[in-house]
């Protein structure tokens, strides 16, 4: 007898949406039917809603021991079942993952308090990149993120030295694109200026900077055929420049945020420092470029990019924006906010959202098909979504440690009202009952 079996569901399937039902042994599917499934231990009557694999946010941010109080492994991984995500990829904001010894606490850490599935990025890679990168992908760790700092500082042989390292592992380099020089220089100059506004921000990262560093990684990728993913992309030309990348086969994906999504720097004018994030909004024109990227497969996967910062430090940004972190908390909203700006506006169909936010990311980071589709022998992960629900969010019923979010007050419709993990239920109709010690780290 399955452990679970889900009846009376729109599946949604690699071959498109199937009205039926699916069983549930030792944590992954077993079978997949149009009807006819025998009784299970436990049975979940879907009435006709939506089930999607579990979401994957590739980019959560969150703290270790430093800052635990503002948002730590188990707050985050609460709030992200909470919003359907049952995998998250890690980079904590306090401390660096690049040594052996500082991915295996994370992992520990990970496997104590997070109730769902992770994995990590190594971050922070030095000079000794090289002699660790092989130890950390020995751990499992094949993603290796590289700010755009780190890249700034490094001559552009040096950075495709770092490209054949992470290609002979069979790993990919994850990074963020805006040419750290120019923003510095530009930070002075608007300073002398005397410019402290929240829009001073945006003037610091011009798009042309992106746009730029976009062009001068290719160009490594060109030459090292090494595995690369933006995990930002803000601007409609730096779209184009992906789209004709990926035209000549080069191995680069890309990410983008809801925030870039629905807010421009316009909004900056209202919300100041609680929209500066990095890279800065952009223009009504780039906005729309994303969605459009998005629905052609240029941009493909979106991520919450989740940053806790508490609002206090938020608000002293009033004063001076030079004083505000950047960043927004947004795991729990991730996956409504594409189904409300996405598939309720029609621009996203639900295989749309699907590949964005579950099969994509599954496959860039190499955890497909265990995660990412529904599929017989995939891990029983899934979310169901009440597509007629609807909802206005407040940051009041948020299960994070952060008490604010931009998105006060927008009115939602498309809902996750279940979640489920290794075929195990972490929310119900909004209430999380998944526990801690139950996250498994996964080795990619």
């Amino acid at each position: 007898m399955a452990e679970l079996v889900i009846r009376n569901a729109r599946l949604v399937l690699p071959e498109g949406i199937v009205r039926g039902e699916l069983s549930v042994e030792k944590g992954r599917i077993h079978e997949i039917a149009v009807s006819g499934l025998e009784k299970g231990d436990k049975e979940i009557n879907a009435k006709d809603k939506i089930v999607i694999p579990g979401v994957i946010d590739a980019c959560v941010h969150f703290y270790t021991k430093k800052s635990s109080h503002r948002e730590d492994f188990h707050s985050c991984s609460i709030a992200a079942a909470a919003g359907g995500i049952t995998t998250i990829i890690v980079t904590p904001l306090d401390k660096t993952t690049q040594t052996t010894r500082t991915v295996q606490n994370l992992v520990r850490a990970g496997r104590k308090n997070s109730i769902i599935d992770f994995a990590i990025y190594a971050s922070g890679m030095g000079s000794e990149f090289t002699e660790n990168a092989s130890k950390i992908a020995s751990l499992g760790v094949r993603s290796f993120r590289v700010s755009t700092e780190g890249i700034d500082d490094i001559e552009h042989k040096a950075l495709e030295e770092l490209m054949n390292t992470v290609k002979l592992l069979g790993g990919i380099i994850v990074t963020d694109v805006g040419s750290d020089g120019t923003i510095h220089g530009k930070i002075r100059e608007l300073r002398k200026h005397g410019r402290k506004d929240p829009l001073a921000h945006v003037d610091t990262r011009p798009s042309e900077a992106e746009e730029e560093d976009v062009k001068e990684i290719m160009e490594g990728v060109k030459h090292t055929k090494c595995k690369l993913h933006i995990s930002s992309v803000t601007t409609r030309r730096t779209c184009e420049i992906i789209s004709d990348s990926k035209k000549k086969k080069l191995k680069v994906s890309t990410g983008t945020c809801p925030h870039f999504l629905i807010f421009t720097k316009k909004d900056m004018t209202k919300f100041g420092p609680f929209l500066k994030v990095d890279p800065p909004l952009r223009t009504d024109e780039d906005r729309l470029a994303l969605w459009n990227a998005l629905s052609t497969g240029t941009i493909d996967i979106v991520t919450s990019d989740h940053i806790p910062i508490p609002r206090e430090e938020k608000e002293e940004g009033w004063k001076n924006i030079w004083g505000a972190p950047a960043g927004i908390p947004g795991v729990e909203t991730l996956l409504p906010l594409i189904l409300r700006k996405g598939t309720a506006m029609g621009r996203l169909t639900l295989e749309n959202v699907v590949n964005i936010l579950c099969t994509k990311p599954a496959q860039i980071f190499g955890f497909y098909p265990r995660k990412g589709v529904i599929s017989k022998g995939s891990d029983a992960d899934l979310v169901m979504i009440d597509l007629r629900q609807e909802t206005t969010v407040t940051a009041r019923k948020f299960h994070s440690k952060i008490d604010w979010t931009p998105y006060e007050g927008l009115k939602l419709k498309g809902i996750p009202t279940m979640t489920i993990s290794r075929g195990t239920i972490l929310m119900e109709d909004g209430e999380v009952v998944g526990k801690s010690k139950r996250g498994q780290f996964l080795a990619a």
